[in-house]
């Protein structure tokens, strides 16, 4: 009894399809997720800001934390940056998406940094500001290898 040829072929198609959309994620589409992941990425980061401002006004000296605050709300939004990357590309290829994530990040508040009027003022603590940037890549990175992680199937004893 032998299977028609039809059968076959389709079957051949389906398999090729399935494998195809469990393979790797190409550069374009890793790109797309990285730039849908911005805007969101920025929205997070500006609602931290938000809640950190109200946070440091509800305080006695406002100006005493505010480094601390700024810097807390920076690497915390590069970290859900990185998250929301690799969750927007279905959990695969965190490297690429946290490097394309942390890169963008990087660009972007450069450019709002010389947006700001002291920015220029300030030259000799251009050595921390570029540290603070460069620390952005492992802050992202950690973000896009944890949105990668599985969940862990609960055994039932």
């Amino acid at each position: 009894m032998s299977v028609p040829k039809k059968t076959k072929k389709a079957a051949r198609r389906h398999r090729r399809t399935a494998t195809e959309k469990e393979g790797a994620v190409s550069l374009s589409a890793t790109m797309k997720c990285v730039l849908w992941a911005l805007p969101i990425t920025m929205a997070v980061g500006l609602l931290l800001l938000l809640l950190s401002t109200a946070l440091l006004l509800a305080t006695k000296d406002p100006d005493r934390y505010h480094t601390a605050a700024a810097l807390a709300v920076l690497y915390i939004t590069a970290f859900a940056g990185g998250l929301i990357a690799t969750r927007l590309c279905h959990r695969r290829s965190p490297l690429l998406c946290g490097l394309c994530e942390s890169v963008l990040l990087i660009l972007l508040f450069t450019l709002l940094s010389l947006c700001l009027p002291d920015a220029w003022k300030h030259t000799g603590q251009s050595g921390i500001s570029l540290l603070y940037r460069v620390l952005l890549f492992p802050a992202t990175m950690l973000g896009a290898f944890w949105g990668a992680r599985q969940k862990k199937a609960k055994r039932r004893h």
